[in-house]
C-alpha cells in the first residue's frame, strides 16, 4: 500500500497486537495446559494450542501474507477463542468475543466491527439456546429460559455494537484527521519543492538572513557565489564565511542597517569571485517583518552586473571616440584644404625660382612641412573613417612580401625582420595604401620598442572564426586571413594595453609621438571590415593580430583556401 495511505497504521496496531497476543499466550500455555489436563478440559488444551499454533504461523508469513486477509484470521482466531470458552469454561468467553467485535472495528473498519458484533450476538445466544454452553455462563442447560437468555443476549449485543461502532467512529475522525494532514503536507511538499526550483533556477543571487545577520535561505546561484564548499556549510553561515574581510565588513554593515528597519535599494558592491576576478553586484535588501511588524531578519536580491559595466565602459569609450573621430575628421578635412593650397602655390613658388637661389631651400622646406601635415591629415581621416577607400583583391602574402622589402631598409641594421608566409592564402579585399601604412605603423612602434635592437616577425595565415571568436573579436563568424605582427621588445602592462587604441594615447615622450599611429591602424582594420587583436607583457615583446575576411571576385566572404581554428589567448582592446 501506499505508504502515504493513512490506513497504514492499522498495519502497525495489528503487528503489536499479535506480538503480544503470540507473547503472552505463550507465556500462560504451560499452566493452562497444566490446569486444564488436571480438570480433564482436553478440548481447551486443543483449543489454545490450534490457536497459539495458527497465531504463530501468521507472525511467520508476515507481510507475504496481505493485511485484510491476517487481520479477519487473527479476529476469527479471537471469536473462536471466545466460543470455545463459552462452551467449555464458561461466561470468560464473553469477554472474547466482546475483544473479537472491538478487534475488527479496529483493525477492519466499522463495518466488520458491527458485523463481528452481530456474530458474536448470534453465536452467544445459540450457545445458551442450545444448552452447549458450560453452566459457568450463567444458567445452567437444562434450565435455560429462552427469553432470559434473549434478554442476557440482548444485553451482550448493546455492549458489543456499542464498543464497535463507539470504536470505529473515533477511528473513522482520526483517519480523516490524518488524511487530510498527510493531503496538506503532500500539498505543501509539492508546492515547496515547485518553490525551490524557482528559486535555484533564478540566475539572481536570492538569500534571506535571520537577526545576527545568518543566512537561512539561498538559492543555488547564491551558494555558488559564497566560496563555500557545501551548501550545508552555507547554512547558519556570515558573510564574513563567504568574503574578504573588507567586502564582508561593508556587506555586514549594510545588513544592519536593513536589520534596523532601513532598506536599502540599487546598492553596488564589488567583491571577488572564486578565480579572484572582480564582479560587481547590484543589491537590494529589504527588512523581513512578522505578523506584528517586527523584524525578524532581512530578505536580498543580487544581481551580477559585471558584464553591464563593462559594456558601459565600452559604450562610453566608443562614445568618445566616435565625438574625437568626428572632431578630427572636420579639422583634418579643412586643414587638408588649406595644405592643397600651400603645397600648389609652394609648387609654383618654386618653379619661378632660379636654382642655387637661397629662397628655393626655404620653398622646399615650406612644401616638406606641407607634405608631412598631409600625412597627418590622412592619419587622422583614417581614424575618423572618413577618409576615401579603394579597396583591391591583393595577393597578402605578395603585397607583405614587397612592404617588408622597404621595412628592412626603415628599420635600420638593429632589428632582424623575418617573414613567415603561409601556404594557400586567399586573397582580401583593401586598399593596398592603407594596408601599408597598417604594417607601417606596426612596425615602426616595434622598432621603438626596441631600442637595443630585436626580431620583428610578419606572419600569414588562412583561419576561420566560430561564434565565440568572433563574438570577442566583435566581427562575424567566417573565414579571415591573419596577419600576425610579432616583436622581442618591452611589451605593454596590462593598463597600456586598455589604452591602446585610444586617439591621442602615446607612451613615447612630448615631441615623439603623435598618439595617433595604432588608432589610424585600427581604424584601417575597421574600415576594411576586420578586427585587430594584442597580446603583450611587460619584457616579453607585443604580438599584434590583424583579421581580414577573405574574399572572391564578387566580394563574398568565403575563400578557396583551407583554414585551421585560431584559438585566442587574449582580450579585445579597445
Amino acid at each position: 500500500m501506499n505508504g502515504r495511505d493513512p490506513a497504514n497504521w492499522r498495519h502497525g496496531v495489528f503487528d503489536a497486537v499479535a506480538r503480544i497476543a503470540a507473547i503472552l499466550g505463550v507465556l500462560v500455555y504451560i499452566p493452562s495446559v497444566l490446569l486444564s489436563l488436571k480438570s480433564g478440559l482436553v478440548a481447551l488444551v486443543a483449543l489454545d494450542t490450534a490457536v497459539l499454533v495458527t497465531l504463530g504461523l501468521l507472525l511467520l508469513l508476515g507481510a507475504r501474507v496481505p493485511y485484510r486477509i491476517r487481520a479477519t484470521i487473527f479476529c476469527l482466531l479471537i471469536y473462536v477463542l471466545g466460543c470455545g470458552l463459552l462452551v467449555i469454561v464458561g461466561s470468560s468467553g464473553q469477554a472474547y468475543l466482546t475483544a473479537f467485535t472491538v478487534l475488527s472495528s479496529l483493525l477492519l473498519g466499522i463495518r466488520f466491527g458491527i458485523a463481528a458484533a452481530v456474530v458474536s450476538t448470534i453465536s452467544f445466544f445459540l450457545i445458551g439456546v442450545l444448552g452447549v454452553g458450560n453452566a459457568a455462563v450463567g444458567l445452567a442447560p437444562q434450565r435455560v429460559n429462552t427469553v432470559s437468555w434473549l434478554v442476557l443476549t440482548i444485553n451482550f449485543s448493546f455492549i458489543s455494537t456499542m464498543l464497535a461502532v463507539g470504536v470505529g467512529k473515533v477511528l473513522e475522525a482520526l483517519e480523516r484527521a490524518l488524511r487530510d494532514e498527510i493531503r496538506t503536507r503532500v500539498a505543501l511538499d509539492e508546492e515547496r519543492a515547485l518553490l525551490q526550483t524557482f528559486f535555484d533556477a533564478v540566475p539572481d543571487i536570492v538569500f534571506t538572513k535571520d537577526q545576527d545577520g545568518r543566512f537561512r535561505n539561498f538559492n543555488q546561484a547564491a551558494f555558488l557565489s559564497s566560496g563555500l564548499s557545501t551548501p550545508e556549510e552555507m547554512q547558519g553561515a556570515t558573510v564574513f564565511d563567504c568574503y574578504p574581510p573588507d567586502v564582508a565588513a561593508q556587506v555586514h554593515a549594510d545588513d544592519l542597517s536593513v536589520l534596523r528597519g532601513e532598506a536599502q535599494v540599487n546598492r553596488e558592491v564589488a567583491t571577488q569571485d572564486r578565480a579572484g576576478r572582480e564582479q560587481q553586484y547590484l543589491t537590494l535588501k529589504v527588512p523581513l517583518r512578522d505578523a506584528s511588524g517586527a523584524v525578524t531578519g532581512l530578505v536580498g536580491i543580487s544581481r551580477n552586473i559585471t558584464e553591464r559595466k563593462k559594456l558601459e565602459e565600452q559604450l562610453r569609450q566608443s562614445q568618445k571616440m566616435e565625438a574625437v573621430g568626428q572632431l578630427a575628421g572636420g579639422i583634418a578635412h579643412d586643414f587638408n584644404n588649406l595644405l592643397t593650397v600651400i603645397l600648389g602655390y609652394s609648387e609654383l613658388l618654386g618653379a619661378q625660382i632660379a636654382e642655387g637661389n637661397e629662397a628655393r631651400e626655404a620653398v622646399h622646406a615650406i612644401s616638406d612641412a606641407a607634405t608631412r601635415a598631409a600625412e597627418l591629415t590622412r592619419q587622422l581621416l583614417a581614424f575618423s573613417r572618413k577618409s576615401m577607400l579603394q579597396p583591391q583583391m591583393l595577393d597578402l602574402n605578395t603585397t607583405i612580401a614587397d612592404t617588408v622589402r622597404m621595412l628592412r631598409r626603415l628599420l635600420g641594421e638593429t632589428v632582424r625582420c623575418d617573414l613567415v608566409l603561409g601556404d594557400s592564402i586567399a586573397h582580401v579585399r583593401v586598399d593596398p595604401g592603407q594596408l601599408d601604412q597598417v604594417l607601417i605603423n606596426l612596425a615602426v612602434n616595434a622598432r621603438d620598442a626596441m631600442p637595443a635592437g630585436g626580431t620583428l616577425t610578419m606572419h600569414t595565415a588562412a583561419v576561420e572564426l566560430d561564434a565565440l571568436q568572433a563574438e570577442r573579436l566583435e566581427t562575424t563568424p567566417g573565414r579571415y586571413v591573419v596577419i600576425t605582427v610579432s616583436d622581442t621588445g618591452m611589451g605593454m602592462s596590462a593598463a597600456v594595453r586598455e589604452r591602446i587604441f585610444g586617439p591621442f594615447y602615446t607612451t613615447k615622450g612630448i615631441g615623439n609621438g603623435t598618439g595617433l599611429g595604432l588608432a589610424t591602424v585600427f581604424g584601417i582594420v575597421r574600415q576594411s571590415g576586420g578586427s585587430i587583436d594584442v597580446e603583450s607583457e611587460p619584457g616579453r615583446g607585443a604580438t599584434f593580430r590583424i583579421y581580414l575576411p577573405v574574399a572572391t571576385d564578387e566580394g563574398d566572404t568565403h575563400g578557396a583556401s583551407g583554414p585551421v581554428t585560431v584559438q585566442p589567448t587574449v582580450r579585445k582592446h579597445r
